[in-house]
């Protein structure tokens, strides 16, 4: 069923006539887990959304991260939905994990650092017991990537460096080596320090070496970056896909201060700076856990299309929904269906936002102009979330308002 779901959501950004066979593999791609974090800023999105308390959430869950930060917003209910069943056993994992784990100490070890052989003991004695069970058979499953051994041993080696990304990035980091990046003064030195100008310079020579533009020209390359071939296109736009790499790196890791972004930490070392909660997202700051982990029953991971959840949900009902990128997956008949789903089942003051692998928004296409009927761009508040943003990897950040 995973697999259907997926290859269903790939297959309603073409026309049956233009879907391809790197359509079917990404299908099969993307049933695994892609994403050990989340790459939307949940800070950003909270700004954005101006969640009031007691407000009603429904968001894509991905990794699960930004589901679980926005319990500090004190909303009613947050809804996880997914497509993806590796993804939303994530979320149940770090669901049982706030339930199960008193000591922030230990939710730390398992989740922050990922990477102690105590971690296997800690699933198997108090993690385990708190999830259904297809999260149990996900972790318990053994499979080829950990030669053999059970999914949740991923958390006593480094659990950051698995996942279909975080592989992807590994892969990056070898390249970086041969090159001669020194990855530690990007993320360490100071900007402007002669160190770290050198590992600019040496990291624009290899975006733009042969070897980048040849690699880049095959849709399998960002597969493992969650990129479905439809999404390729808009993110490349009319330039070189490389050089459109490059700039989105540059956006992650030259923008906003290392120090304060656990993005660049992921990017650059496929871990957290360590303990410390300006450099961590929500969900895992210390001074929050007691309140995140009383909050956890009211996160719910919903295993669906996310139209069809939203189309089961009564009238009024919901006062934020979180898009991510989704609709650069879509067909426009898929786009208006999901946006009349949203207004059936959203309250008066409703928002809704979402990102786009290039800059422009799909609703200001001409072919949605009646939804702009009932749907306002809010232009000042999408630039500063676009700005906000501290992972830098996508081109737009768009916020809508229903028209009063």
């Amino acid at each position: 069923m995973n697999t259907q779901l997926i290859a269903d959501a790939v297959r309603n950004s073409r026309s049956s006539d233009e879907a391809t066979v790197w359509d079917s593999l990404f299908a099969f791609w993307f049933r695994r887990l892609v994403y050990t974090q989340i790459w939307e800023d949940p800070e950003a999105d909270m700004a954005a959304l101006q969640l009031k308390p007691g407000s009603s959430i429904v968001t894509i869950s991905s990794g699960g991260c930004n589901a679980l930060s926005y319990l500090a917003a004190k909303p009613a209910h947050v809804y996880a939905v997914d497509l993806n069943e590796a993804h939303l056993s994530l979320l149940k994992l770090k669901l049982a994990g706030l339930r199960a784990l008193p000591s922030y100490q230990d939710f730390w070890t398992f989740f922050g650092e990922g990477n102690s052989k105590a971690n296997a003991q800690l699933y198997r004695d108090r993690l385990r017991p708190y999830l259904d069970e297809e999260a149990r058979g996900y972790w318990d499953e053994r499979t080829f990537f950990g030669v053999g051994r059970p999914r949740y041993s991923y958390f006593t080696d480094g659990f950051y460096r698995h996942g279909a990304l975080g592989r992807f990035i590994g892969f990056g980091h070898m390249i970086a080596k041969v090159a001669g990046v020194d990855l530690d003064a990007l993320l360490k030195c100071e900007a402007g320090s002669p160190k770290r100008k050198q590992a600019l310079e040496k990291l624009h020579s290899v975006y733009h070496s042969w070897f980048a533009k040849l690699l880049t020209r095959t849709p399998a390359l960002v597969f493992s970056l969650g990129i479905p071939p439809q999404q390729r296109t808009l993110l490349a736009g009319d330039q070189p896909l490389n050089e459109v790499l490059y700039q989105r790196t540059m956006a992650l890791i030259d923008v906003h201060p290392n120090a304060n972004n656990y993005f660049a930490w992921q990017a650059l070392s496929r871990s957290y700076v360590g303990p410390g909660d300006t450099c961590l997202p929500p969900y895992l700051q210390e001074s929050r856990y007691a309140d995140t982990s009383s909050r956890a029953a009211l996160v719910t991971p919903v295993h669906a299309n996310l139209r069809v959840f939203i189309e089961s949900l009564p009238a009024r009902a919901i006062d934020a929904v979180v898009l991510l990128d989704s609709q650069d997956w879509m067909a426009p008949d898929e786009i208006r269906a999901l946006w009349d789903a949203i207004d059936r089942a959203g309250n008066d003051g409703i928002r809704v936002i979402f990102r786009t692998a290039g800059a422009e928004s799909p609703l200001e296409e001409e072919i949605h102009a009646p939804l702009r009927q009932t749907w306002q761009r809010d232009v000042e508040r999408s630039a500063l979330g676009h700005a906000q943003d501290r992972s830098g990897i996508y081109g737009g950040f768009h916020l809508y308002k229903r028209k009063q």
